[in-house]
């Protein structure tokens, strides 16, 4: 659905001004607001009502997608501090995590805008990075070893007596 969102969206403002429809009526506003830029020069001519009513309509929708967002993130980690403990127990945590966002999102956005939480995410996401090129070299040793394994005629996988695989 993103991938439909943002070519429908993207490719029509970009149309638009490449072909001098707009006459930069997208183009030259601030980049946050070029969605609602884009949706009025579409649907004011039809109606002031529908562009209004598409303006809530992709409000909610960004809201919705942010607070799952933020949702499954606070759970995720959650999860992880709690040792996969989703009891009763673990709401307490959830508050917590949830309410440690918040602040830390709101204490950026009051700091430096948005400018400040795109920082915040690319130092994030530093170490994650390296994380992943680490387990995209163990995916490439575990094929090779697979393929050395198969060639020596080692099964990589175990079978008990009536011919089941044991579940993990």
């Amino acid at each position: 659905m993103c991938f439909v969102w943002f070519s429908w969206a993207g490719g029509t403002a970009i149309d638009l001004e490449l072909n001098g429809g707009a006459d930069g009526a997208i183009f030259g506003v601030a980049n946050s607001d070029k969605i609602f830029a884009m949706t009025e020069f579409m649907l004011a001519p039809v109606s002031e009502w529908l562009a209004w009513g598409m303006a809530v309509l992709i409000v909610v929708l960004l809201m919705t997608f942010l607070v799952t967002s933020a949702d499954s993130a606070v759970l995720i980690v959650n999860t992880i501090n709690a040792a996969g403990d989703e009891g009763p127990k673990a709401r307490p945590h959830i508050l917590f995590w949830g309410a440690a966002l918040a602040l830390v999102v709101g204490g950026l956005l009051i700091s430096g805008g948005t400018g400040a939480i795109q920082t915040a995410m690319v130092i994030g996401a530093l170490p994650f990075s390296i994380v992943m090129a680490l387990m995209a070299i163990s995916l490439i040793k575990a094929i090779f070893n697979d393929g050395r394994r198969e060639a020596a005629g080692i099964t990589s996988v175990t079978v008990d007596a009536q011919g089941a695989v044991p579940a993990e």
